[in-house]
């Protein structure tokens, strides 16, 4: 199931996030198949758990879909390039940008029509040792949080995750290099970078089915 997902108000209008719900039960679908490029079809193949499979499928099925409504053009005829660090545009259009993310039962899918954007989501993972992990990912700003709990632990990762995503930077080199802290406006935060290139960003958590953290991430 596809949807759109109302978003918070100070989120810029030209963004768009929908939510696309994995139905595992049923076989792989060839109307999302035959929209696939050979490497794509090949990355999909790569994962030997069938689940991994039809999110890889399923997931680039519905970008290519969304796309192609966007730009009017077919979907299987859609190209996508990646920069340096691997997120991905679409080849000859730089004015839709987007983003993916999916875990679990879940995809989400980011579109703008103006600024790059980010977009996160995971599941709450209770085994995770929180206390390590928040010293290796997240800044000492960050750890004053109280990211101890697994619930605020992951939404401040998927905050991260979607900044970084946003900036189209690689996550792993860069976890030290932004802070992201709540505003006085219930939902939204601001980024404290190190980088003087870097554009300003804002990040927001949004809604997510119960389990889950879901957050987005705008270049202003």
């Amino acid at each position: 199931m596809l949807q759109r997902l109302t978003l918070p108000l100070t989120i810029p209008n030209y963004i768009e996030v929908w939510q696309f719900d994995f139905d595992f039960r049923i076989p792989l679908q060839n109307a999302d198949w035959v929209l696939l490029n050979e490497s794509e079809r090949a990355y999909a193949m790569r994962f030997h758990v069938r689940d991994d499979q039809v999110r890889s499928i399923a997931t680039r099925a519905v970008l290519r879909r969304l796309l192609g409504e966007k730009t009017l053009v077919s979907p299987k005829q859609l190209r996508f390039v990646t920069n340096e660090s691997g997120k991905p545009g679409l080849q000859g259009n730089n004015r839709i940008k987007f983003n993916v993310s999916h875990s679990g039962a879940y995809a989400l899918i980011a579109l703008s029509t103006s600024s790059e954007v980010g977009i996160d989501i995971e599941r709450h993972n209770y085994q995770l040792d929180t206390i390590r992990l928040s010293q290796l990912v997240f800044t000492p700003v960050e750890q004053q949080l109280g990211l101890k709990v697994t619930r605020r632990f992951t939404e401040q990762w998927v905050l991260k995750e979607s900044v970084l995503k946003a900036l189209g930077v690689g996550i792993t080199n860069h976890l030290q290099a932004v802070s992201i802290v709540p505003d006085d406006v219930d939902g939204e935060y601001s980024v404290i970078n190190t980088n003087p290139a870097w554009q300003k960003i804002k990040a927001w958590l949004i809604d997510s089915p119960t389990g889950y953290a879901s957050a987005i991430a705008v270049v202003l």
